[in-house]
């Protein structure tokens, strides 16, 4: 039976509360590997007590076996509404962790929603409680959106680590979502800070790659264009001898572009000695599990793969990440990296190799992020481009971390070399992004923003909400601080 920790029970208390106030869909945001699928699955497991009819909605085969695992360790009986592979697979996993299988005609329903659209008429219960995971994907109009709407009066459960979506949507009620509010779990970096999550150190390219020559389709760089600019064996053998140097020997998942480029960078990793396999959506179910239990065991040190890896993949084995796909996205940013932070008995660090740039555009993992159910504005055509969103460059002579418009570090002069094409920068040596520089240099920039403008622009510039409310707090607290001055000086 699974107990939950001290922030799970206040998420599924904020929940109450919410459904309590005539709330019907708030959303609970909580970091990958903080136990999203644990709170849900225990709200599920009281409901089904209490007679209420339950969908679990999801979109990827290994969500349904990881929904169905925790809800039968919670000792709730369900149905899965998926391939037949896939439910035998749910079945057989439980008979060899619990002795039993939770799978029975009942009253939850654990689906995939591509899955549940084609049934739906076969489905004699209306849902008290419709959960959808991975609920960034949700909005009006959308797949999700079919199922939402065919059941109007059942309360919504969505949930995601990243309520964000790449096309500037909203996940909110009153801009193309259902979202009506939000509950904010634990921040990551308070999760790192109290063991549940792993502590982490990331290397990055001292320069920025430049994808300028890589089109951008529905808010993020074409696959195409970028497995032309990504799948080179400079790069590929780049991120081998990296993992010789600083990851050797640790299991790691190596996120590529599309599934040519995860074989490729395997094959890669096979003729430098180092075991390793792909997994992508075309693999039938069985294979793909037995591929997973090898990197379990040891058997194999490397995954390579395309998308599969990223979102709902519960694996703490994994101990490193090698990013080869450079993303718009900072919802898949965060779903990659998070694959590593996850604990398990031995490791004591995980080790994230940024060969494309992706915390400079995105921040650090655990940056504390304003979260909203609003959608974000459209960049103007002047303004749309390619820079870095975090502003950020790491010196890779002395690996002081500053800004990145400037052409020679502060710390120790080093002049940077402008290269025509800097995706070949990647053959070069990854530095580590000292974190604590990092978090330096933001609190020194607000510190620097003198008045109300200034940190209205400083806001602007790291893409907050709402800059001007920020700016505000940044002076009351100032204020605060200044009156706690004076009194003790008295």
């Amino acid at each position: 039976m699974i107990t939950l920790r001290d922030y799970q029970k206040n998420a599924v208390d904020s929940i109450r509360q919410s459904y309590a106030q005539q709330r019907r869909a708030p959303l609970l945001v909580l970091p990958t590997g903080g136990g999203k699928t644990t709170i849900f699955a225990y709200v599920t497991q009281q409901a089904a007590s209490k007679g209420k009819c339950v969908f679990l909605l999801c979109h990827r085969a290994e969500l349904v076996k990881q929904i169905s695992t925790t809800l039968a360790n919670f000792g709730c009986h369900h149905q899965v509404i998926a391939p037949h592979a896939i439910v035998n697979q749910c079945r057989n996993s439980q008979f060899l962790e619990l002795g039993e299988s939770f799978i029975a005609p009942c009253r939850v329903y654990v689906a995939s929603v591509q899955t549940l659209v084609k049934r739906m008429d076969k489905i004699i219960h209306t849902p008290d409680i419709i959960v959808i995971d991975e609920a960034h994907h949700l909005t009006q109009g959308s797949t999700w959106g079919k199922v939402i709407d065919a059941y109007p009066k059942s309360r919504l459960l969505p949930v995601t680590a990243t309520p964000c979506r790449l096309d500037g949507k909203g996940l909110g009620v009153d801009d193309g979502g259902y979202a009506d509010d939000i509950i904010i779990g634990q921040t990551m970096g308070n999760l790192i800070a109290n063991k549940y999550l792993s502590e982490y150190r990331i290397f990055c390219p001292p320069n920025a790659l430049d994808l300028s020559n890589v089109k951008t389709r529905m808010g993020d760089y074409s696959k195409d264009d970028l497995a032309e600019a990504m799948d080179k064996p400079t790069i590929t053998g780049d991120a081998v001898k990296h993992y010789r140097k600083l990851c050797n020997n640790r299991r790691a998942v190596v996120f590529c572009v599309t599934v040519a480029h995860a074989e490729h960078v395997r094959d890669s990793f096979n003729v430098a000695g180092i075991a390793s396999e792909s997994l992508d959506g075309t693999l039938d179910p069985n294979e793909r599990d037995a591929r997973i239990k090898r990197f379990e065991s040891g058997l194999t040190l490397v995954l390579t793969s395309c998308d599969v890896v990223s979102e709902g993949f519960d694996l703490p084995s994994i101990e490193c990440a090698i990013l080869l796909r450079p993303t718009k996205s900072l919802s898949l940013y965060l779903q990659q990296v998070g694959r590593a932070l996850r604990v398990t008995k031995g490791k004591t660090e995980a080790i994230i190799l940024d060969h494309v740039g992706a915390a400079m555009r995105h921040g650090l993992p655990d940056t504390d992020r304003e979260w909203t159910l609003e959608g974000r504005k459209k960049k103007t055509r002047k303004n749309d481009n390619d820079e870095p969103d975090v502003n950020i460059k790491t010196c890779p002579s002395c690996y002081a971390v500053h800004d990145s418009k400037l052409k020679q570090c502060p710390n120790c002069s080093h002049v940077y070399v402008v290269l025509k094409t800097q995706i070949e920068v990647t053959d070069g040596e990854l530095v580590e992004l000292d974190k604590s520089q990092v978090i330096f240099q933001r609190k020194t920039e607000v510190r620097n923003a003198r008045d109300f403008d200034s940190l209205v622009a400083l806001g602007r510039s790291r893409q907050y909400k709402y800059p001007e409310q920020w700016a505000d707090k940044q002076l009351e607290i100032r204020d605060q601080y200044a009156k706690r001055r004076n009194e003790y000086s008295k």
